[in-house]
């Protein structure tokens, strides 16, 4: 919330402080337009991308690294069930009773081939003997197996086993071969089993598609428990985002209640606490900037700062009751304000003074005024300077001093002749009185005509106060009148830091909209107002209502009242007003002008 407000500040600091938001404002233009060009997610989906790629490299590991694992499990029960069951083969032909031929042993082989589950196969020599799958009149097409790897093994070490596609059956088996030392009827050879792939493949298909299935289960449920939790985050970043705008905005009474997560909880609690003292910092500027105004606009002198081109940047009221000709001279250089053509030029002679405060003369105002002007700088390091330039209205001193140069004129001039003839018929009867004999006759002749001209001196004298008193008169009804309303204003602004310390609230409950002229002097009637309000006791409340009342103006502070208030009556009394109780109402009465 941006506010334009004018106050007692130099303009060198107005322009310092126009120099930091100008600055603030173009890094918060930068960042934005940087922010704007760059391409950005939300956290949202940051963070639901970095988690399913976080999810998708560990569970794709976890996928290989269990289907690797369950096919070497499964492989090995292969194995190990086919090594039992080369055992249950073996005992099953040494129990056997002898067989008269190898024909014998094929259809015996044939036999079992339906009931053992898996393909068995005799070979002696390389040469198979029997198989269950092929049959015993199909045995002696087939090829020589001595070149099978699971034979060479078998024969090598005595076991072998390999996994390969199936000439024969067209498809990939499981073989193991196991060295058969054979028994009367059974000639020397390698027995071989042969369990099909198929249904391990099978059983492992069956066993990825169900980790793959709880896999993915897992990886959606993860990315939607991450969703919400990153929702859940960004809206607790939303919140304090939206609570640090406000606090930008001038909303300084927003706070950060609720946090959803334990992390922003420092966050927010130093969001809260900076927002807290940034509204109290505010505060007490608008505060000191409010009296200040008030001070400004309540002082008696007129006051105008100037900037380094010239031109107005605040004026107060006693400078617009001055130059009345713009009601609003702000932006405005002073001549075009109503400032006299020798002031404007006076002041751009001492532009280039370096004094801290320097006198610019005394000039009278077509109003019939007379102002001593002065003017003080506001340079400032680095900042182009400014001006305060102060209008002292010395109407009434100016007025006095003519009256008494013109009262001294006077008087040197009408009792110049009438002092000549006392002084030369005094000298005369003193001359008669010392001669021989004295002439006592001629003396008192003299003495006559002194005490004439003394007659004549003192109605001179008389005449000549008269009209000093006249033109006294004339000159002080000609004189401004005093706004009582801005002089009730400045005392409460310079009685404040009292009245907080006291726990005192003074205001102004109800007072006319336009200035109230009174005839008594602007300083006794602050001076006065204040000692009335520095007399409210502790923590009370005081109403001031100002009313005009025929040729009287009225100010009634209203509220508890020390049994033992002074009123300031003389200091009012001599300025044509009085301050007297009605009740416990402190009431001033003033003549209005």
């Amino acid at each position: 919330m941006t506010r334009r407000t004018h106050s007692a500040l130099a303009p060198g600091t107005l322009a310092a402080y126009t120099l930091r938001v100008t600055k603030s404002s173009l890094r918060r233009h930068n960042f934005v337009m940087s922010g704007g060009l760059m391409a950005r997610r939300s956290i949202t989906l940051n963070f639901l991308l970095w988690t399913w790629g976080f999810f998708l490299l560990v569970l794709s590991g976890v996928f290989v690294f269990a289907t690797g694992k369950a096919e070497r499990a499964v492989l090995a029960e292969a194995e190990d069930r086919a090594r039992h069951s080369l055992e249950l083969a073996q005992y099953l032909l040494r129990s056997h009773p002898p067989f008269p031929g190898d024909a014998d042993l094929a259809g015996y082989v044939d036999s079992l081939g339906p009931h053992l589950g898996f393909r068995l196969s005799y070979i002696v020599a390389g040469r198979v003997v029997a198989d269950s799958d092929v049959g015993a009149s199909g045995v002696g097409e087939m090829e020589n197996h001595a070149d099978r790897p699971e034979v060479r093994q078998a024969q090598a070490g005595g076991f072998g086993q390999d996994l390969r596609l199936s000439h024969t059956l067209g498809r990939d088996m499981l073989y193991v071969a196991q060295q058969f030392s054979g028994t009367d009827s059974i000639a020397p050879g390698i027995v071989r089993l042969a369990l099909p792939v198929s249904a391990l493949r099978g059983e492992l298909g069956r066993g990825r598609e169900t980790l793959l299935a709880v896999l993915v289960l897992v990886f959606v449920a993860g990315g939607v428990a991450v969703y919400v939790l990153a929702r859940r985050m960004s809206g607790s970043i939303r919140e304090i985002s939206g609570v640090v705008a406000a606090i930008g905005d001038g909303h300084y009474d927003r706070r950060i209640h609720i946090v959803s997560a334990t992390d922003f909880a420092p966050l927010a609690e130093a969001i809260n606490t900076l927002a807290a003292r940034i509204g109290s910092h505010v505060g007490e500027i608008e505060e000191r900037r409010q009296r200040q105004e008030t001070i400004f606009e309540g002082m008696a002198e007129g006051l105008a700062i100037l900037d380094a081109a010239g031109r107005i940047v605040a004026a107060n009221r006693a400078f617009r009751d001055m130059f009345p000709k713009l009601a609003e001279p702000v932006g405005r250089i002073p001549l075009e304000a109503g400032v006299p053509l020798c002031v404007d030029r006076a002041l751009a002679g001492k532009a280039d003074e370096t004094a801290a405060v320097c006198r610019v003369g005394r000039f009278e105002l077509p109003s019939g005024r007379v102002v001593d002007v002065t003017a003080a700088s506001t340079r400032l390091a680095g900042q182009d300077s400014g001006r305060i330039v102060t209008f002292h209205d010395v109407t009434e001193a100016a007025t006095m001093d003519r009256i008494f140069r013109d009262f001294v004129i006077d008087a040197s001039h009408n009792l110049r002749t009438p002092l000549t003839k006392v002084l030369g018929y005094g000298e005369t009867a003193q001359d008669m009185l010392a001669a021989e004999p004295a002439d006592v006759g001629g003396a008192g002749s003299a003495l006559a005509v002194v005490v004439a001209s003394a007659g004549a001196m003192k109605t001179v004298i008389d005449d000549l106060l008269a009209a000093a008193r006249d033109r006294f008169a004339a000159a002080k009804a000609k004189a401004p009148a005093t706004d009582a309303l801005a002089a009730l204003k400045q005392a409460l602004a310079a009685a404040d830091p009292v009245l907080r310390a006291k726990g005192v609230t003074a205001r102004i409950l109800d007072a006319p909209d336009g200035p109230v002229p009174v005839a008594a002097p602007y300083d006794v009637l602050v001076q006065a107002f204040g000692a009335i309000l520095a007399q409210t006791p502790d923590a009370a409340s005081t109403a001031i209502v100002v009313a005009c009342e025929g040729e009287d103006v009225m100010i009634r502070f209203q509220g508890p009242a020390r049994l033992d208030v002074l009123l300031p009556g003389a200091e009012l009394l001599a300025a044509g007003g009085e301050a007297f109780l009605d009740g416990a109402t402190r009431v001033v009465r003033l003549v209005a002008a």
